[in-house]
């Protein structure tokens, strides 16, 4: 009676290993997707505060020509250019300490003379992705701040 249960047993053994094994690979592969979803987040994050500053430091950038020469907007004198608005979000991310590849200014501009629009994008490239399936550039994240330039009149 033993031999035969020992019998019937015995084409189970090592299944057990196996789908322990599959099972710390599956566990492994999503806690790794996970923490490369949460690195391309967090660089999104550090992209939108950049172009956040960058549109801040265009708006806060009126000519003096337009400013003291009388051009009054409905917010008060003076008016955004879209030449200043770049050259202003250009300064501004030159100096900011940035850990992104490729940052860019896609678009910087002033559509109503008192908004600063800045739209910039880089490339996140997660750390625990396997590159030789994906792009070795990483992928592309645009963010995209605007600002509003007010004179408190």
């Amino acid at each position: 009676m033993l031999v035969r249960a020992a019998r019937a047993a015995g084409p189970e053994d090592g299944q057990t290993l196996l789908l322990g094994i599959g099972l710390v690979t599956v566990v492994l592969a999503l806690v790794l997707a996970l923490a490369s979803a949460s690195a391309i987040y967090l660089d999104l994050k550090t992209l939108t505060s950049l172009a956040d500053s960058a549109a801040a430091a265009a708006a806060d950038a009126v000519e003096e020509d337009s400013y003291f020469g009388g051009s009054v907007t409905d917010s008060g004198p003076g008016a955004l250019s879209a030449a200043s608005v770049r050259a202003a979000a250009a300064a501004d991310l030159a100096m900011q300490p940035v850990d992104l590849a490729g940052v860019q200014i896609r678009e910087a501009s002033s559509p109503d003379g008192v908004t600063a629009v800045v739209t910039l994008t880089a490339y996140s490239q997660p750390p625990f992705l396997p590159w030789g399936v994906i792009p070795a550039s990483g992928f592309t994240i645009t963010a995209t701040g605007s600002a509003r330039a007010t004179t408190g009149l």
